[in-house]
């Protein structure tokens, strides 16, 4: 006999489809959701089903400048009503992970959201503010990555 209260999977916060993640289309310093399956993204918070449709132009949440010659990861995030928010990084000099020295780690979500992907942004002799900084300006180097979920090990390259 099943018990669901023991061997049900309970909860489950991930994110079902891939979000698409990109530069904004019409303004460098937000994030866009494009979807490949041009309809958005589904995602489950506590394991309630959501979805946001793609958006474009989505500011990222204002942090603390990054400082020139480090990488750092902003997670993206969506919480049950759709809003999108970033959650900073850690910053690490780029020369100490590329040497493997020091990993580049993720950062905790904010409780209630989902990650959907992260933006890896690397400076090379400039500073960098989420909300503020073009991710397309000189100096700045933007990676996309769609997310099921937070990795567990962090990134060593």
């Amino acid at each position: 006999m099943f018990n669901l209260n023991s061997e049900a999977v309970r909860g489950g916060t991930v994110c079902l489809s891939k979000a698409g993640l990109k530069i904004g289309n019409s303004d460098a310093k937000d994030v866009d959701i494009a979807a490949p399956n041009g309809a958005g993204v589904d995602f489950a918070i506590n394991g309630i089903l959501y979805h946001k449709a793609d958006a474009a132009d989505i500011a990222l949440t204002a942090a603390d400048a990054q400082a020139a010659d480090t990488s750092c990861i902003y997670l993206i995030c969506l919480n049950s009503s759709g809003t999108l928010s970033s959650v900073k990084g850690t910053e690490v000099t780029t020369a100490d992970i590329t040497s493997g020295k020091t990993p580049l780690t993720f950062p905790a979500p904010t409780e209630n959201t989902c990650p959907i992907g992260y933006v890896r942004v690397d400076t090379d002799s400039v500073t960098f503010t989420a909300g503020t900084t073009e991710l397309s300006a000189s100096g700045v180097t933007d990676t996309y990555v769609d997310l099921f979920s937070v990795p567990t090990t962090p990134l060593t390259s």
